[in-house]
């Protein structure tokens, strides 16, 4: 399988191009990671190979024959990926889709995105296809963290984790994706999105990163700010976007980490607010500011969860105060 072009990830593309050219194709695949972090292209990238009609295993996707030339293969059903969950009586039509004949390849792939967002009943129903799935069926489910899938579904599935990328990874296609970016401000975007190329290049496209840039600053000053209501307000912006509220928690916790090295000596910042780092490094102590890393994790992990944003804002406000001894 040539997983060439899809960045990082050494050890997962080792995995998959030794089973499938071997002749072992997994007929479940759960593939979790961030958002941005290539779940989807690699998902894309694995259900092409499996349709690619080229001889040789070690050769798919080929690109060149009837299969891989379709925009839109016959084979190929992709549900999910408007944010919305996948429901109940979508999958039972997909219990059914299941048993009928590939067109011309020799499976049927069947990519569900976003899998962890849907509702127990219709993870059940997913659950009865998996148990004993027609051989000529492959499933590829997508998610942000499998923690919120039910046991019995992981354990039908080969399950890959998508680690991010270094910046020596995500540079070519950085460079290639937003060419007009400076240098620089990729790699600032690439550490601050943490190393999560969709990320990046969504978050430069959108203006997103801008916005990280200013509000990071002002939110970890607030967090030692004597009005509690200060922090709370600069939240206001996050409440309905998602992707910026990652950004601002990936933020917060490099200037907490950058305040905690200062703070036993060093002297490298990460962080695009270092002044702010160092004066968090001065009010603060070291344990002081390990709790407040350790808090924006376990805030970014309740994310990955799908917590809801405005409770997940609300315990944001609270726990980093808390943690910062206000």
């Amino acid at each position: 399988m040539r997983l060439d072009s899809f960045a990082g990830n050494a050890a997962v593309k080792s995995q998959l191009a030794a089973e499938c050219d071997a002749g072992r194709f997994p007929h479940a695949l759960l593939i979790e990671g961030a958002p941005g972090s290539g779940r989807r292209t690699l998902a894309h990238l694995i259900a092409r190979a499996a349709l690619c009609r080229d001889t040789d295993p070690s050769a798919r996707p080929c690109g060149t024959c009837t299969a891989c030339q379709k925009a839109v293969p016959p084979d190929l059903t992709e549900l999910g990926g408007d944010g919305a969950a996948i429901p109940v009586d979508t999958i039972r039509w997909l219990r059914d889709e299941a048993y009928l004949l590939p067109n011309e390849s020799a499976y049927r792939v069947m990519i569900l995105v976003g899998a962890d967002h849907m509702r127990h009943e219709a993870q059940n129903a997913l659950l009865k296809i998996l148990e004993e799935p027609p051989a000529h069926v492959i499933f590829i489910l997508t998610c942000d963290s499998r923690t919120a899938m039910l046991q019995t579904i992981q354990s039908r599935c080969v399950c890959l984790s998508l680690a991010p990328t270094t910046w020596e990874e995500a540079a070519p296609i950085l460079r290639q994706r937003l060419p007009h970016t400076q240098e620089e401000e990729l790699q600032r975007a690439h550490g601050l999105f943490g190393g999560c190329i969709g990320q990046v290049i969504d978050g430069v496209s959108d203006g997103t990163f801008r916005q990280v840039l200013d509000m990071v600053p002002q939110m970890a000053a607030a967090v030692i700010a004597p009005a509690e209501a200060e922090l709370l307000q600069l939240t206001a912006p996050m409440e309905k976007e998602k992707q910026l509220t990652a950004g601002v928690l990936a933020g917060l916790h490099l200037v907490f980490r950058d305040a905690l090295v200062l703070q036993y000596g060093g002297t490298a910042t990460l962080s695009t607010a270092p002044e702010v780092a160092r004066t968090l490094a001065a009010r603060l102590t070291g344990p002081r500011l390990t709790a407040l890393m350790e808090q924006v994790e376990s805030l970014r992990e309740a994310q990955l969860r799908n917590m809801n944003n405005t409770l997940l804002l609300t315990r944001l406000c609270a726990c980093l105060r808390q943690a910062a001894g206000y």
